[in-house]
């Protein structure tokens, strides 16, 4: 943020996502408040409106390849600067209500890019399992707690913030 080091984070949310874990890798994020949105759309416009300082949003998934919707927004609008970028080795977890073994998996939840990545494990290991897509692996972490799917592929702080194994 030019003339003084930001204070609010914007971030794809919800909680729990990679951007989260991404944005967490920040010292100065930690003395911030960070402000979960629902879409890159919706954090790079709370930059622009100014109800935030920076956002960290995905730029590029090393299996999907570029993140359309975050190119498209960088694309139009007022222009905004890029002052970092932050390279998250990205680790995906099983994540099921406690006391829930592997063979009880009949639903997995996660995001189609989870998906990509994590296909052939599933087909391996779970060849019976009905995957359905989530707007977010976090969400798909969330729907798990609540009861919607047996399982979800999802981030390990997914994991934390739900109670999630």
């Amino acid at each position: 943020m030019p003339g003084g080091r930001p204070t609010r984070f914007a971030y794809l949310g919800p909680e729990g996502t990679f951007a989260e874990a991404a944005l967490r890798t920040l010292p100065a994020a930690a003395r911030g408040d960070l402000l979960p949105q629902p879409t890159v759309h919706a954090a790079i416009d709370a930059v622009r409106a100014g109800d935030a300082d920076a956002a960290l949003v995905p730029l590029e998934n090393s299996i999907e390849g570029s993140v359309a919707s975050t190119l498209d927004e960088l694309a139009t609008g007022d222009r905004l600067v890029i002052t970092r970028e932050v390279l998250l080795p990205v680790t995906f977890a099983l994540l099921a209500r406690p006391g829930t073994g592997l063979d009880a998996v009949k639903s997995v939840g996660t995001h189609p890019h989870a998906e990509a990545q994590t296909r052939r494990w599933l087909r391996e290991r779970l060849p019976a399992a009905e995957v359905t897509f989530t707007g977010s692996t976090a969400a798909a972490a969330v729907a798990v707690a609540r009861g919607e799917f047996d399982a979800a592929i999802a981030s390990p702080i997914a994991g934390v913030r739900n109670r999630l194994l």
